[in-house]
């Protein structure tokens, strides 16, 4: 009976050295961060990391939820020769022959009960050759808005080449501003 209570201060006085098992479970992070910081944390250090960390969450989101196109044009031999091809998925504008032009749209309706900003990126070797209707525009509630991408095949385009990319279509919320 003896070893029991020697093994239960033990473990009391374990306890008391280390802090309380509840509290140092429920903040785990803020022993290495006051650690980094060289001090305790204050209640602004606190405040601004959750700031950026709504930030953060919120740029994640509006990136997780933006359009994404995949766009390609095939040079092709020829003069005035356009094959185009119907899929609504992506940005193909087909096979084109140098001189020509080809025009695609995206229709964006704004679903929500606020207004969105729009922001269009496109990259790849097509983003050079692509021109966009309309960039950095607001849809209001209920809106629909379409946007004409245009490309035009250079006279100095090598044929059987194909210029690919991406299109990202950015739709970020704004609260009413």
């Amino acid at each position: 009976m003896a070893d029991m209570e020697e093994t239960n201060i033990d473990s009391q006085d374990h306890l008391k050295k280390a802090g309380t098992g509840m509290k140092w479970r429920m903040s785990g992070l803020t022993p290495w961060l006051e650690k980094q910081a060289g001090r305790p944390l204050k209640t602004s250090d606190k405040v601004i990391g959750v700031i950026l960390l709504v930030c953060f969450l919120f740029v994640f989101y509006v990136v997780l939820d933006a359009n994404k196109y995949r766009a390609m044009v095939r040079v092709i031999a020829g003069e005035g020769v356009v094959g185009v091809n119907p899929t609504t998925e992506s940005l193909d504008f087909g096979d084109l022959s140098r001189g020509t032009t080809q025009v695609r749209k995206v229709t964006i309706e704004n679903g929500i009960f606020m207004p969105v900003y729009v922001g269009i990126l496109k990259t790849g070797a097509i983003a050079e050759l692509m021109e966009i209707g309309e960039n950095n525009f607001k849809v209001r509630p209920g809106e629909k808005k379409t946007v004409e991408f245009s490309t035009y095949i250079p006279a100095s385009a090598v044929s059987g080449t194909i210029y690919s990319g991406r299109v990202y279509l950015f739709k970020v919320p704004t609260f009413g501003l």
